[in-house]
């Protein structure tokens, strides 16, 4: 029945792509689009982050915020949300806490993170997403990503 409301509640026209962005990582955008064809355009309606099979971020705004925190990455902030300071093997890293356990970010993944969300959101308009955001449960993706065989893949 839970299957049922899932898919139902993301529309035909949406299709969900994961795209790799540190594979070492298991980083990735998760990346709903909408197709319309009478218009013959792409809308972007949400793009999340999913690290080792667990989804981070929500909703795009949770993406933009955690993507700030990168972006701020040398600074440090103890307010940040998402991501904490640490010094790891002599080098300034940043630490993502996960459900089980936690990963390290270096500068230079920080930086390939942000550069590979500029090209994720190429060619797509933003308009639906700032105006009407597909809003997703974790398990609505999760149903979508293994029914899909995202999940679990070899990289």
């Amino acid at each position: 029945m839970l299957d049922e409301q899932i898919t139902k509640t993301i529309p035909s026209n949406i299709s969900l792509i994961e795209i790799p962005v540190i594979r070492n990582k298991k980083i990735y955008f998760i990346r709903a689009k909408e197709r319309v064809d009478q218009e013959n355009k792409n809308y972007l309606r949400s793009i999340l982050i999913m690290i080792d099979n667990e989804l981070v971020t929500t909703n795009f705004a949770d993406t933009v915020v955690f993507l700030a925190e990168i972006r701020k990455f040398e600074r440090g902030n103890k307010q940040n949300y998402y991501t904490s300071i640490e010094h790891h093997n002599g080098d300034l890293n940043l630490k993502v806490t996960l459900t089980d356990g936690y990963i390290y970010i270096s500068t230079v993944e920080a930086l390939a993170i942000i550069e590979m969300h500029k090209h994720a959101l190429q060619g797509m308009s933003l308009i639906r997403i700032v105006e009407d955001e597909l809003i997703m449960t974790a398990e609505m993706i999760a149903h979508y990503l293994n029914e899909n065989q995202m999940l679990n893949k070899k990289s």
